[in-house]
């Protein structure tokens, strides 16, 4: 029992450290360093709100602040009973299902080293840069992109046709 004070105290003093500290409170809820961590991490993928200038964390929290007002108002409009709103929400429901199963799609999608330096010897004409050829360690990265993206773009098509095949479609332009 002895021994688990120490790792208990240790544990909690931990978690106080990597609790989230408030920025400022908007009619009571909290803004958060956190908060502020994710819109910065939208907003410059690799800035940290840590690692800002006391006048550049200034404005970065007036912009949430501004954001939560607005949110709020939102909410007060009821805009969300709409049924524009909805359709619309229905619209970016779907688009971001699709979006989502997409890169799952493309995800599954593998390219071998020999793909690659297969491509690179058939196109190699193709590789150069300021009259030079670009060495296959350079080009690897974009051609393995390439490759993936023809790869599946077949895939949607042989996808889409089978759907096709399997469905009653009407063109009536």
């Amino acid at each position: 029992m002895s021994l688990r004070l120490p790792l208990i105290l240790a544990a909690a003093t931990t978690f106080a450290l990597a609790a989230a500290t408030t920025l400022a409170t908007i009619n009571g809820k909290p803004i958060t360093s956190t908060d502020a961590s994710a819109f910065m991490a939208k907003a410059i993928p690799g800035m940290s709100f840590d690692k800002l200038d006391p006048k550049m964390k200034r404005q970065v929290v007036d912009q949430l602040i501004n954001q939560a007002l607005i949110k709020d108002q939102v909410k007060k409009s009821g805009i969300q009973n709409t049924p524009q709103f909805k359709l619309a929400y229905a619209a970016l429901r779907d688009d971001l299902a699709v979006d989502m199963w997409m890169k799952q799609q493309m995800g599954k999608i593998t390219i071998a080293e020999n793909e690659t330096k297969a491509f690179y010897e058939a196109n190699k004409d193709k590789m150069k840069q300021g009259g030079k050829v670009v060495p296959y360690e350079k080009a690897k990265f974009e051609i393995t992109q390439f490759i993936k993206m023809e790869k599946f773009k077949a895939s949607m098509t042989k996808t889409t046709d089978a759907l096709r095949a399997s469905s009653k479609v009407e063109v009536k332009l």
